[in-house]
């Protein structure tokens, strides 16, 4: 087991002292300090290396463990979880990699990044209330300067608390989100429509475009982390799969 290297927690940064720990947590997992499988350091060690309380550090590790992120055993410690992909029939790569797979330029263009109060229907998707903010951004991703999908994410807090501090330009909010952890499943639904007149301006097409909008929402363990909106112009996109008869249910 990897052991923590003291530091003092910035007590100026504006998250809670249980959700630096979990964000403390999250990146050693994030860059392979913390592996799937292994053991990360005891309450009582925690404790010591962030002077707090042992409530404080135990709230963090309960949170990360119901998010599907830990694992803790009784008597026995607490485990990075193993990845749990979802299984569904619709299968949704990340846009930013289709781009780079057919060797085009990939542009990222953040025209949000906030913390929001849901309307009534974001709150019903994400399990929450209106009362409780959510981070949103709204993302348009280009192939060679041509947009091809628009991207209107919320995300729970509790799961990713430092999303609003990444630069989308550089890296995908897919990249981000599945370096904290992989969706243990998920649920879409999908159809056509026509953009409205903001869509339509953030993707460059008309208002008469046909786009096919998926909507996605993902869980980790029992928690809803996100819900998604993707637009596609009809026009520049193309949805293709091909699987195993075998394993396909009519």
């Amino acid at each position: 087991m990897r052991q923590a290297s003291p530091r003092n927690v910035n007590a100026g940064l504006p998250l809670p002292l249980y959700e630096q720990i979990k964000q403390y947590v999250l990146d050693r997992i994030a860059n392979g300090t913390y592996r799937p499988g292994e053991k990360i350091p005891s309450e009582n060690e925690l404790v010591t290396v962030f002077g707090t309380s042992r409530l404080t550090v135990n709230r963090a590790l309960r949170e990360l463990s119901n998010n599907g992120v830990l694992q803790r055993l009784h008597g026995v410690g607490t485990f990075v979880a193993q990845p749990k992909a979802a299984s569904t029939f619709i299968h949704l790569h990340n846009i930013a990699d289709d781009i780079r797979s057919r060797g085009q330029n990939l542009t990222i263009r953040v025209h949000d990044l906030t913390r929001v109060r849901p309307n009534a229907e974001v709150a019903a998707r994400m399990e929450t209330t209106r009362r409780d903010a959510l981070f949103h951004s709204l993302i348009v991703y280009c192939a060679d300067g041509i947009p091809v999908q628009l991207e209107d994410r919320f995300v729970a807090p509790s799961f990713a608390p430092d999303y609003l501090r990444q630069d989308f330009t550089q890296k995908s909010t897919t990249d981000y989100l599945q370096s904290i952890a992989q969706p243990t499943s998920a649920e879409h639904e999908m159809q056509a429509i026509n953009p409205d007149t903001t869509e339509a301006s953030l993707l460059e097409v008309n208002e008469v475009e046909p786009c096919l909008l998926v909507t996605r929402k993902t869980w980790v363990s029992s928690s809803v982390t996100t819900f998604t909106r993707f637009l596609h112009p009809g026009s520049r996109h193309t949805f293709f799969s091909r699987s195993s008869l075998d394993s396909v249910a009519f």
